[in-house]
């Protein structure tokens, strides 16, 4: 809640400049448009009268005058155009510099704040390799919201015996005559991990060999698995299946869903989007603020239904080691904070359940 009113006050002050800038700078673009289009009917009008004052005119000296009267005309009326679009473009240029320079902070204010706060949001993590490294990305969905973190992880490459070590049974021929199929135990430890998709209790995962001739694909949900090893399936063929060590299989698929876990060193907001819109540049993080307070008006009343005094937000706080302490915020301590904001922190109460709708 305290993280929540403290972006509030941040981000809403920056997101009203932004906007303020792009009204400016349509109204500038109004009256540059308009400019332009009274210097065409000025030059207009200016051909239209020497071309009626000449209309029975033949001596050559006056037509002379009249050509040259013309190119003037039109040459002085395009360089003033020019000037008008350049200038124009130079209010533009810097314009986008102070909104990009308005975006990055509200990007950089509200990254903790999305990463740690957000109730009810369901993460889909990705790891991949792009340009010989390992990059990751999460994806989280809440309520009509979408964002986008950019994930670095301890390690640029990431091996099968970094979390497991992994033996998988394929078939293979041997003989030099007979050339007879019989199951081979490949160690796969050695495999790199270049492609991992992990969404809810479903988990994808495909690693390979330096060459990438040999490459398997491990599947699994809550109830079970499935590999695959180039275009066949070893856990639906029952000899190879047999031979499977199951236990090791489920131990390395643990290890890739910590591994978002424990090995990120990072996480950078990169895109919030709205009903599919792009929020920043839509200017609807407000907006957002908006759903988000929604949701934790939800555990205000929770909370409110469930305390002791009223008016007082109470949490119950379990520790790691057992230990329990609560934590107590007033309504109106949350009230006043927000009106700080003005309107909008007003509306954000109402949301929020501090104040009555």
């Amino acid at each position: 809640m305290q993280d929540f009113i403290k972006i509030s006050n941040e981000i809403i002050p920056l997101e009203k400049s932004a906007i303020t800038i792009k009204n400016k700078n349509q109204e500038r673009l109004e009256f540059f448009e308009k400019r332009i289009q009274e210097i065409d009917l000025f030059e207009k009008d200016i051909r239209n009268s020497i071309g009626n004052l000449t209309a029975e005119v033949y001596a050559p000296e006056i037509l002379e005058v009249k050509e040259r009267t013309l190119e003037t005309s039109s040459s002085v009326a395009l360089a003033k155009k020019n000037e008008k679009l350049a200038e124009l473009d130079r209010e533009n240029k810097l314009n986008l510099m102070e909104t990009q320079q308005i975006y990055t902070r509200i990007f950089s204010s509200l990254s903790p704040f999305f990463e740690d706060s957000i109730y009810g949001a369901q993460n889909a993590y990705y790891a991949f390799i792009e340009d010989k490294t390992l990059r990751g990305k999460q994806i989280s969905f809440v309520d009509n919201i979408q964002y986008e973190f950019e994930l670095i992880f301890t390690q640029d490459t990431l091996k099968v015996k970094d979390l497991q070590n992994l033996t998988l049974p394929i078939w293979t021929k041997s003989g030099i005559l007979s050339r007879e199929r019989k199951v081979k135990r490949l160690d796969v430890s050695d495999f790199y991990i270049t492609n991992v998709e992990y969404e809810g209790n479903n988990l994808r995962t495909v690693f390979e060999d330096r060459n990438a001739e040999n490459r398997f694909i491990v599947s699994s949900d809550e109830k079970a698995f499935l590999i695959m090893y180039r275009d066949y399936e070893i856990t639906r063929d029952e000899e190879l299946a047999a031979d499977l060590d199951r236990d090791s299989v489920d131990k390395f698929i643990i290890k890739i869903k910590e591994f978002f876990i424990e090995s990120v060193v990072s996480k950078k907001l990169k895109r919030i989007t709205l009903d599919g819109k792009n929020v920043i540049e839509e200017n609807r993080v407000f907006d957002c603020l908006k759903l988000i307070a929604s949701i934790y008006g939800k555990l205000v009343i929770e909370c409110l239904e469930k305390g002791y005094t009223e008016g007082e937000i109470t949490i119950k706080i379990e520790e790691p080691e057992g230990i329990r302490t609560e934590k107590y915020l007033e309504k109106s301590e949350v009230s006043r904070e927000l009106s700080t904001i003005g309107s909008e922190g007003q509306e954000l109460a109402k949301l929020l359940r501090v104040v009555e709708p």
